[in-house]
């Protein structure tokens, strides 16, 4: 437990620090998603063609927009922030 809760302050120092510099707006919409789902994620990958967290079908359309990272886009079915899955693997390796 004594290691975990280590790891838990650290994440949630980062988190503090990265809270200031995101609009208001945002971060109040973030906090919403996260807290209407039990496993808590609120930015899911598009995972083979379907969002990571409901699994509905993404058109190809749309997954040509998240790829271009140009505006923020949530999921029709389920309303979690979506992100392409290269973005996904490189900010979890980090």
């Amino acid at each position: 437990i004594a290691a975990n809760e280590k790891e838990e302050k650290h994440f949630n120092k980062q988190a503090a620090e990265a809270k200031k510099e995101v609009d208001v707006r945002l971060l109040a919409s973030y906090e919403k998603i996260r807290g209407n789902y039990r496993n808590g994620l609120a930015v899911v990958p598009v995972e083979r063609d379907a969002c990571g967290g409901c699994f509905n079908a993404i058109p190809p359309q749309k997954q040509s927009e998240i790829r271009q990272h140009k505006k923020i886009t949530i999921c029709e079915n389920c309303g979690r922030i979506l992100v392409d899955e290269e973005l996904a693997n490189s900010v979890a390796l980090s």
